[in-house]
């Protein structure tokens, strides 16, 4: 089974998300994806101005999607 990581940017105090974030990189298991996704959710929070994270209550949600690809 492959695995492909969509990610999404949202505001706890908005209650709104931004569109979902995926690249064309699959993933060989379960492990890797979910791995990636929390690295790649630090990697984010840490690119946006921590005023904005803290005003917005910024998180990242993740998902390890099944995919066919080989």
């Amino acid at each position: 089974m492959k695995f492909m990581l969509i990610l999404k940017v949202c505001s706890a105090v908005h209650m709104d998300c931004l569109p979902s974030m995926n690249d064309s990189f699959v993933f060989n298991s379960w492990s890797e994806c979910a791995s990636a996704g929390y690295l790649r959710s630090i990697k984010i929070i840490n690119s946006i101005d921590s005023s904005i994270v803290n005003e917005n209550k910024m998180v990242v949600n993740f998902q390890c999607v099944q995919t066919e690809e080989s």
